[in-house]
């Protein structure tokens, strides 16, 4: 059995007009090869018409990160919003999960245009909507909090410092943005932002569904791969930063199912 091979549109051999990568085998025509000729030393020409081809096959294809930062393969919906772009993104280096205290996907959308928000945002229905470029930083950290001080590991003269500030969000986070990832708490400028649709009721958070659940572990492996982040890369926004407790909560837990690393917290 002779294969030819369409990738990416281009055709190799003797296939023609592929839409994406697909296989055409002797008598079967896999899905989106519109019209492929299978090499034949003894007939006219070496090719044969494909008249008789009426099978089609799904080719699966890898997700990956393209050139304009956008996630492929992953049946992931592209809307971006140029609001949310601000600087290039260094790395990224971390993720930081997050939910957007609405009822919908599009009130969220809306939202996004006014300039804050994150890269990915995650339907109830586990639709994945990309909505700016992995290239690119968004604002959706806010103001960090002391990473030493919130795990007890600052040495007892920045101790002391911090602790004399009292409630001071803007002078603890200008003291940590001097510091580099991770010796800090990621950053706008180093991290990348995953929401899902879900409401805060009488300061309780909606628990994300399934589906949400299966996204987000999606898009934490895709860019695991293509970053070379650990399990300690991924944060709950509320732990890094100053917002309603639990914001980030049971968004990922983790390859064995477990919670977050305590050295993220």
């Amino acid at each position: 059995m002779k294969k030819t091979y369409c990738v990416h549109g281009f055709p190799l051999l003797l296939c023609n007009s592929c839409a994406r990568q697909s296989t055409c085998v002797h008598g079967v025509l896999q899905q989106n090869c519109l019209a492929c000729f299978i090499y034949n030393p003894s007939s006219l020409y070496g090719i044969v018409g494909a008249a008789a081809v009426t099978q089609c096959e799904d080719v699966p294809l890898k997700a990956h990160i393209d050139g304009k930062g956008y996630v492929q393969n992953a049946k992931f919906v592209h809307k971006p919003i140029p609001a949310l772009e601000k600087g290039a993104i260094t790395g990224p280096k971390a993720i930081v999960l997050h939910r957007t205290d609405s009822s919908n996907l599009e009130s969220s959308l809306q939202s996004f245009k006014k300039g804050v928000g994150t890269h990915f945002i995650v339907d109830k229905d586990g639709t994945v909507t990309q909505t700016a470029s992995l290239l690119k930083e968004t604002s959706h950290v806010g103001k960090i909090k002391s990473r030493c001080y919130e795990s007890g590991t600052c040495p007892a003269d920045e101790k002391a410092k911090i602790k004399s500030w009292g409630w001071a969000p803007q002078k603890v986070h200008d003291h940590e943005k001097v510091k580099s990832y991770p010796a800090r708490y990621p950053m706008n400028e180093d991290s990348v932002g995953i929401e899902v649709v879900a409401k805060n009721n009488n300061e309780v958070w909606e628990a994300a569904t399934p589906a949400q659940l299966v996204s987000i572990t999606t898009i934490v492996r895709i860019l695991q791969n293509a970053y070379g982040l650990g399990e300690a890369d991924i944060y709950e926004h509320d732990q890094v930063s100053y917002k309603k407790p639990g914001e980030g909560a049971d968004l990922y837990h983790g390859p064995d199912g477990g919670k977050l690393l305590q050295a993220n917290k």
